[in-house]
């Protein structure tokens, strides 16, 4: 595939940092892909840290480790053959101009955000509503069967870590019926992990879901870097929903990153006996989820298309036409909207 000068130094500068790493993103905010030839020269040493300590000295004190860093795994980054192996597991590099709606979710990371994104399979799924379900990967059968009539009560995209357990049995349940899914993966692309979910992960390619991750192919899936994962996970989805999950879980974390980031959180109660309820039943007595009851539809914040029809609405819009030309939105999104907010025009 053919990429721009810009797009190869972002893959290069991506490749030397780490994912959510405050400092690399801050100096790649001030300085575009023009900072991996900043490096690549030495010039680096001097204009970095000036521009660090005008902007945020608090990071000053972590420039000699990332340089360190930076030193270590220039040699190794080659884009082309990143670019080939991404080709082989049918991926391919993503930038924000291609997903303007997944990047302005991704601006409430703020300097935690992602250069890009590597996608196998369609990123239609990131182009309407979608909420993240989590949760253990050692779910009781009540779990796994809550985790289903949540994924159709709520009958939008699924996204999720693609791990055994609850992620498992909501991305079967979006596939099952019929919903686009998306699986966020701790390494490469190539690295999709756990590899028992292989065949689901191919299936979720093959239905027009994706498989995606932040870091270059050939990226170990660390324990990290699946706290970091998250997210992403938590960003790219309107609410989170946890579905049974330990007191101390990778959900826990999924769902503080949602909060940090504005997004409404759902936990799922149960007996303070059940080691499988003790995390929701945590996060809800601590203000940190709602409860969430099987059955019962949660209140749910307006997504931006869905605010947009209502303020049409509110102009004076009355039909379907009037309310596409208020919103700007097209008349197939202002059904799918109405349908969803149960109006009608």
């Amino acid at each position: 595939m053919q990429l721009t000068f810009e797009q190869e130094a972002t893959i290069a500068y991506s490749a030397l940092s780490e994912p959510g790493d405050a400092l690399a993103y801050l100096i790649f905010e001030q300085n575009g892909p023009e900072a991996i030839e900043q490096f690549k020269s030495g010039r680096a040493k001097k204009i970095w840290p000036e521009q660090i300590h005008q902007l945020a000295p608090e990071y000053a004190a972590n420039l000699p480790h990332l340089f360190e860093r930076f030193a270590l795994r220039l040699p190794k980054t080659h884009v082309p053959g990143l670019v080939e192996r991404a080709i082989r597991w049918n991926a391919r590099p993503v930038f924000p101009s291609e997903l303007p709606r997944l990047w302005d979710q991704f601006s409430d990371l703020e300097v935690h955000r992602p250069y890009l994104i590597w996608v196998a399979g369609s990123v239609k799924v990131f182009e309407g509503d979608s909420n993240a379900i989590v949760g253990t990967r050692n779910p009781t059968l009540r779990g796994i069967n809550n985790a289903r009539k949540l994924v159709r009560q709520l009958g939008v995209g699924v996204i999720s870590g693609g791990a055994t357990g609850i992620d498992y049995a909501a991305h079967r349940a979006a596939l099952d019926f019929g919903l686009p899914t998306a699986a966020f993966m701790a390494g490469g692309i190539d690295r999709a992990y756990p590899t028992q979910n292989w065949p689901l992960f191919h299936e979720i390619v093959r239905s027009g879901g994706a498989l995606v991750s932040e870091t270059v192919p050939f990226t170990a899936p660390s324990r990290f870097r699946f706290l970091n994962r998250n997210r992403l996970i938590a960003a790219s989805a309107n609410a989170t929903f946890v579905i049974e999950a330990g007191y101390r879980s990778g959900s826990r974390n999924t769902a503080n990153h949602a909060r940090a980031c504005g997004r409404e959180v759902y936990a799922l109660a149960g007996a303070w006996s059940d080691q499988a309820s003790q995390g929701c039943n945590a996060m809800i007595k601590e203000g940190l989820a709602k409860p969430w009851q099987p059955g019962r539809a949660p209140y749910l914040e307006e997504s931006p298309t869905q605010k947009r029809v209502l303020d049409a609405l509110r102009e004076g819009a009355a039909d379907f036409p009037s309310i596409a030309r208020e919103s700007g939105l097209s008349i197939e999104e202002v059904k799918k909207e109405l349908f969803r907010l149960k109006l009608d025009a």
